[in-house]
């Protein structure tokens, strides 16, 4: 082989000296020489030439033979480069790494072997050939990167083989090409156990998030933990783009270094820290798209309206109102005037990142702004946030770290879900005869528009004329168009999130750590509503100003001590930690009549002149705030036997002395059969059976619950004369007694993997709520509220189920496939009252009571009437009897009417025969993602469904039977045989169909529906290098595109959330267009 020795000794051997140099220096001077002194010397000058010139032929061989390599290596799937990546050359010593475009370059004879690593992915051997400039593409290593994966479990990491508990995770990679307007949607069927269902479809509305279903009557809203702090007042703060990983911590064992705030399980958010950066990395993203309503409700034209109107007053014995109703055409649409087409939704994401072995950072600015698909001009909602992450390495010894967020959000809203104002709800009650303008001077110069013989000054107009009024439907129920022009109300926040941590290694295996977190934000809104008239009932003579100003503080410190040793086989590491937490705000209001302009612009309570109307209202919280301790062993043996022990000590303001401090333990275990020597099933990579116990606290009491509070308001009788005096009074009776709801949960599940491309997940939970607050009733003469105490139980039991398949098939194509399947068994066990129920939601202004909490059945079930068909004939109604005597049960029927079943056989229709009539909780929820890949093609398509659960459909006006219907009204019963389902219409109604809570009203939930679908092309390579990218994506988004149900309202997810469906803002469907950029 030569070498530079060899080479060396070989010139050195021609031209007789010891250099190079000296051999140019020797054939210099002799050519001098034989220029000016003596020809003979031309033959030695000519001897030395050819010397050198054999050297120099030596020195080019020598070159030809060692050549110089270079090339790129980069990632097989999305084909950006790898930095970092090291190059060997076998049996030389010879290595090289890649740059930050993933160039390398390495001198070495053709004929070696080189290896390619970088860690998490495949590692690549090649021999060198003939090709100087080499394209490496090195795949992600699946397998092995799921067993080494580490997870978050609250102050800590853990390897995700070794975790013992129920916990389910979301990485970056899973939504850097999704759509979210709010994290919670993150998590929205991708995780088994927990049920995420949109409460509005409203922009920068919020979701219902739900783990291991509803845990307590007082609230089952989960933690929520950004960064190492807890937040409060929302997490709407948090630009999803910037979420490195999301851990659920579902069942007690995990989340039990939670303590009093885990019984409803805990959320984890951990934001980018750049320390994955390929290099530099400067990442750009933007969608923009288009939102409509994807389905509206067939309701009466003004045709079938007055058909129907005539029917029912026939019915009722009065005149018909309509005489030539075939003739009133197709009326106003409503629901097209309240819908906004083409309602924009738009993101922009810019963020720098970088790592280097001294620290990473990174830094982001994003921009998101949506405008509502109802209410054109007054519903939007927009977000600004930044955020910039820091993690330096002091010295060998001292990390310390900067986690910094700010959000500024802005909104307007409609009232929604209502049956009181909601544009959508009226948008179904309003009589389709009154116009959206009314332009007929006849009627201008009649009632309602005329005031005293004069046109009214507060008439709502605009451009296009005055807004009709209906003389038909009254009450809540005006033209809708009309309300939602003169609403006003502007919503804001500012919001701080700050994380300072330091980390010091104190010795090998021992660390200190403390951190202070920081959650400050300023939110408020601000109002005017200018004086209108909409009907006899919602009018305002003067204009009114309102506004308000909250602020809210927390603070968190927190600090730490770990411990890790390896005993030879056996390891084990050991946490021990101290955190204090502290919640405070105020908040300022006022509203004010008579400003003198006519628009928001302007207006300000300061402006305002009617002294006597002004209102102001302001104070502080009641400090909240709770210290604790708390204890986490682990152990594993050759990692085939793992456990981990958990104890939390935690002490709330929430409680008096008496029990104000409380203690929550976990325990569990794991079993890595896959390690076991006797294993000889090579395709199971993995194979764990885990199994743990552990109890959780909820300390969402009031503030001072426990204590007998001074309220005013209270009157008094002194004097002999009995003058009414205004005083005070003990609000409640109190109890010191007062302490955390615990929940318990038993959790037992099983963790498989097989042929490195499916992976099996099941987790079997029984999970009681024990101590649940109810008020304990008091006699009438005690004469203050009842204390609140610990006497409820409450239980959820069910089965999380998650399968994954991910395989490439040749070079080009990848498919990937997930799902995710929970059941869940909800029952309230005891209320502790002696009736066993608690009221729950009314409806109308009757009250008209539709949901329960009672014992022994699923928290909030509908509550009403059982139905039993129709009666077709007289003969029906007087054949309908019950009781010991046979009498006739409902004597005033006629047929048309329900038949209405005698519940408690007492011979008598009454409220005692109410019973449950439907559930709102699900049965079953399941999600499922498909994507895959060809070339540079992507393909997504993710879905979600929820099955077994009932929504009550409050969306009529019972009580105002002018109301308009829905086309399901067409089908009403007109005569025998014609209808079993939908009773027969009339203004007087002595059967009650319509007044009565029944299960006429309950309907079948269960949807699915396919939420989001990509089709995406990714531009790398060559193409990115020239346009000096390292990689580039564009791609078509569909949210909402199909909805499979038999709901007949607007949307059977948001009624999901709710469960009563008022009149719910919908989802959007929306279709857009989006870009992510990566450059060098």
């Amino acid at each position: 082989m030569l070498s530079i020795g060899n080479i060396y000794r070989a010139v050195r051997h021609l031209s007789g000296s010891g250099s190079c140099g000296l051999v140019f220096a020797d054939a210099h001077l002799n050519v001098i020489s034989t220029l000016n002194h003596k020809q003979t010397h031309l033959t030695r000058m000519r001897k030395h030439t050819q010397k050198l010139f054999g050297a120099f032929l030596l020195v080019l061989l020598a070159s030809s033979l060692q050549a110089q390599y270079k090339g790129i290596v980069i990632d097989a799937a999305d084909k950006s480069s790898l930095p970092g990546a090291v190059i060997q050359a076998e049996g030389t010593g010879t290595t090289a790494m890649t740059d930050m475009d993933g160039n390398w370059s390495l001198d070495v004879p053709k004929g070696t072997e080189i290896s390619i690593s970088f860690v998490g992915y495949v590692s690549k051997s090649i021999i060198l050939g003939d090709q100087k400039d080499l394209r490496i593409a090195l795949s992600y290593d699946q397998a092995s990167s799921t067993l080494d994966e580490v997870v978050v479990v609250g102050y800590g990491t853990q390897k995700k083989s070794n975790v013992t508990g129920a916990i389910s995770s979301v990485k970056s990679e899973d939504l850097e090409d999704l759509q979210l307007p709010r994290l919670e949607t993150a998590l929205q069927g991708r995780t088994s156990g927990v049920q995420v269902l949109q409460n509005s479809g409203a922009p920068g509305a919020a979701s219902v998030v739900r783990i291991r279903g509803t845990s307590s009557i007082n609230g089952s809203n989960p933690l929520y933990v950004v960064d190492g702090v807890i937040i409060g007042g929302g997490i709407d703060f948090l630009n999803p783009n910037d979420i490195e990983t999301i851990e659920v911590l579902k069942d007690a064992a995990s989340a039990a270094i939670y303590g009093a705030r885990g019984a409803n399980g805990v959320i984890i958010v951990t934001t980018k820290n750049g320390s994955r950066a390929k290099g530099m990395e400067v990442n750009f993203s933007s969608y923009q798209g288009v939102q409509n309503a994807w389905k509206q409700l067939p309701v009466l034209n003004s045709r079938e309206y007055g058909t129907i109107q005539n029917e029912m007053a026939a019915a009722a014995g009065q005149s018909i109102p309509y005489p030539n109703a075939a003739e009133l055409g197709e009326g106003t649409n409503w629901q097209s005037h309240v819908f906004n087409p083409n309602a924009i939704m738009r993101s922009t994401d810019f963020s720098i990142s970088g790592a280097s072995d001294k620290g990473s950072y990174f830094s982001s600015v994003s921009y998101f702004d949506q405008d509502g698909i109802v209410a054109e001009g007054k519903s939007n909602f927009s977000r600004l946030s930044a955020r910039l992450n820091t993690t330096t390495k002091a010295n060998d010894r001292l990390t310390v770290g900067w986690n910094v967020a700010y959000t500024h959000n802005e909104s307007q809203t409609v009232a929604e879900n209502t049956e009181f104002g909601s544009p959508l709800g009226r948008a179904l009650n309003m009589d389709p005869l009154t116009p959206l303008y009314e332009t007929d001077p006849t009627v201008l110069a009649g009632s309602p528009y005329t005031s005293g013989g004069s046109l009214r000054g507060n008439l709502v107009r605009d451009a296009g004329g005055i807004y009709g009024i209906s003389n038909r439907v009254t009450s809540e129920i005006v033209n809708p168009v009309a309300a939602y022009q003169i609403a006003n109300n502007y919503g804001w926040s500012d919001k701080i999130v700050n994380n300072t941590y330091a980390e010091y290694e104190i010795a090998e295996g021992l660390k200190a750590r403390t951190s202070m977190g920081v959650d400050l934000a300023f939110y408020g809104g601000n109002g005017f509503t200018p004086s209108h008239y909409l009907n006899a009932t919602n009018f305002l003579d003067t204009n009114l100003v309102y506004s308000n100003f909250n602020r809210a503080f927390t603070w968190i410190w927190d600090q730490t001590i770990t411990y890790t040793k390896d005993f030879g086989d056996h390891h084990f590491d050991g946490l021990v930690g101290h955190s204090a937490q502290e919640v405070q705000g105020r908040y300022l209001g006022g509203s004010k009549r008579d400003v003198p302009v006519s628009t928001y612009d302007g207006a300000t309570i300061d402006y305002a002149r009617n002294e006597v109307s002004e209102q102001v209202y302001g104070g502080y919280w009641e400090r909240y705030a709770i210290e604790s301790y708390f204890a986490r062993a682990n152990y594993d043996y050759k990692g085939k036997y793992v456990a981990t022990a958990v104890m939390r000590a935690d002490a709330s303001s929430n409680f008096g002395s008496n029990y104000r401090w409380g203690y929550f333990p976990s325990l569990s275990a794991g079993w890595n059969i896959h390690m076991e020597d006797f294993w000889v099933y090579d395709n199971v990579n993995q194979l764990k059976l885990k199994a743990g116990y552990g109890l959780n606290g909820n300390d969402a009491a009031g503030s001072l619950e426990y204590a007998s509070t001074i309220v005013g308001g209270r009157s008094y009788t002194f004097g002999r004369d009995e003058v009414l005096v205004n005083g005070t009074a003990p609000a409640q009776v109190a109890n010191p007694d007062l302490r955390w709801e615990s929940v318990s949960q038993f959790n037992v599940g099983i963790e498989m993997r097989a042929f490195d491309w499916l992976t099996v997940n099941a987790d079997f939970f029984n999970r009681v709520t024990n101590d649940m607050k109810t008020r304990i009733p008091l006699p009438d003469y005690i004469g203050n509220d009842a204390p609140t105490a610990n006497i409820g139980t409450m239980l959820n039991r069910g089965v999380d189920l998650e399968l994954g398949y991910d395989k490439t098939f040749g070079k080009d194509f990848r498919f990937g496939a997930s799902a995710n399947l929970s059941f869940l068994k909800n029952e309230v066990v005891l209320l502790g009252n002696e009736s066993g129920f608690l009221t729950g939601q009314t409806w109308g202004p009757q009250g008209l009571e539709i949901t329960r909490i009672t014992e022994g059945e699923a928290i909030g079930h509908f509550y009403g009437f059982r139905t039993d068909g129709i009666f077709q004939t007289q003969d029906d109604v007087f054949a309908h009897t019950g009781g010991e005597n046979g009498d006739t049960l409902q004597p005033g029927a006629v047929a048309g009417d329900f038949r209405f079943v005698d519940v408690n056989g007492d011979g008598v229709i009454d409220a005692d025969d109410r019973t449950v009539i439907g559930n709102p909780t699900p049965d079953f929820t399941a999600g499922l993602n498909i994507d895959m890949s060809y070339k540079n093609w992507d393909f997504t398509v993710f879905g979600q469904g929820v099955f077994g659960n009932d929504i009550y459909n409050a969306t009529r006006r019972y009580d105002l039977p002018t109301a308009n219907m829905t086309g399901a009204a067409l089908d009403r019963w007109t005569g025998e045989g014609t209808s079993n389902s939908y009773p027969r219409l009339t203004f007087q109604d002595d059967n009650m169909n319509f007044a009565r809570s029944s299960d006429f009203y309950v309907e079948d939930g269960s949807f699915f529906r396919i939420k989001n679908l990509q089709i995406g092309y990714n531009i790398s390579g060559d193409i990115a290098d020239k346009l000096m990218l390292r990689k580039m994506r564009i791609y078509y988004a569909g949210s909402n595109l199909l909805t499979f149900t038999n709901y007949s309202g607007f949307d059977p997810e948001i009624g999901a959330g709710f469960g009563v469906d008022r009149g719910i803002y919908p989802q959007a469907r929306v279709h857009s267009l989006g870009i992510n950029v990566t450059f060098k």
